[in-house]
């Protein structure tokens, strides 16, 4: 069996993952090699890896359940007729917009978000474009003060998913109530649990508080320093964990075609508050 080799993209964030063929079963000590890197890097890539749905879904459910996304009409990516756990995500000249064109944790509007996603690509613009940035929520809350880090732990904010996906559809989404400071179950360690996709405002403070505070820290979050940029290659695969990362799209390719299939892994508790 081939050796797992991870090499890291960033100081804060992301991996590249060799020496592994996901057309094929895993072997548990890959599993393991995998789940640390996880949790490690934050997001993991994986490159030439012509798998289908099937072996997609295989993948995926040696770190859990799979998680079928809440609502669905107003978003820009559809279930599979198969696997409604499936997602395609398909961009081209019609296209009216992309998934995650802002900066997000998926599906933070539900009450126990997914652990992580599973995003392949079989499709990528010819001459470049479509690459997907991520940040470390692990470093961003690290380079607050001192100050700021002690009045933000113990607030909590509401995640509404209509804030993203509500595009004049009558879908319901879920609204749920989240930590601004949690803590990552794996390893311990704190990290800002806010984005301006769903997050609107903080449950504790009067509004003109709450929209100084969360405009801060959408700001603070999106800075260069804890980010990087991921090329998408051709069946090339990125495995974000969604408890401390967070990612943005870039539409950068119309009217070229940009599709693949994401499958999410179901989370198994509510973020959890820092104290």
């Amino acid at each position: 069996m081939p050796t797992v080799t991870v090499t890291p993209l960033s100081p804060h964030v992301g991996a590249e993952i060799a020496g592994i063929d996901l057309t094929k079963p895993l072997a548990p000590e890959q599993v393991k090699a995998l789940t640390d890197a996880l949790a490690r890097h934050g997001v993991i890539f994986f490159h030439d890896q012509p798998i289908d749905l099937e072996m997609h879904r295989r993948f995926a459910r040696y770190f859990g359940e799979l998680h079928i996304h809440v609502g669905g009409e107003g978003t820009a990516s559809k279930p599979d007729e198969k696997y409604p756990e499936a997602r395609r995500q398909h961009f081209d000249a019609n296209s009216k917009r992309v998934s995650g064109e802002v900066w997000h944790t998926d599906q933070s509007c539900a009450e126990i978000p997914p652990m992580a996603s599973i995003l392949h690509q079989t499709i990528i613009p010819p001459e470049g474009g479509g690459d997907t940035l991520f940040a470390s929520m692990y470093a961003a809350y690290e380079a607050l003060s001192p100050r700021m880090k002690a009045l933000l732990t113990g607030l909590s904010a509401t995640h509404d998913g209509a804030k993203l996906f509500d595009k004049g559809t009558r879908t319901v989404y879920p609204v749920s109530s989240h930590p601004l400071v949690a803590v990552h179950p794996w390893t311990g360690k704190k990290l800002l649990y806010v984005n301006r996709g769903q997050t609107t405002h903080i449950n504790e403070l009067p509004p003109e508080e709450s929209t100084a505070i969360l405009e801060f820290l959408f700001d603070h979050i999106e800075c260069p320093e804890w980010q990087m940029r991921f090329r998408w290659r051709e069946h090339s695969i990125a495995f974000w964990d969604n408890r401390c990362t967070q990612h943005r799209a870039i539409w950068d390719y119309w009217p070229n075609v940009r599709s693949g299939y994401r499958i999410q892994i179901k989370g198994t508790q509510p973020p959890i508050p820092a104290s």
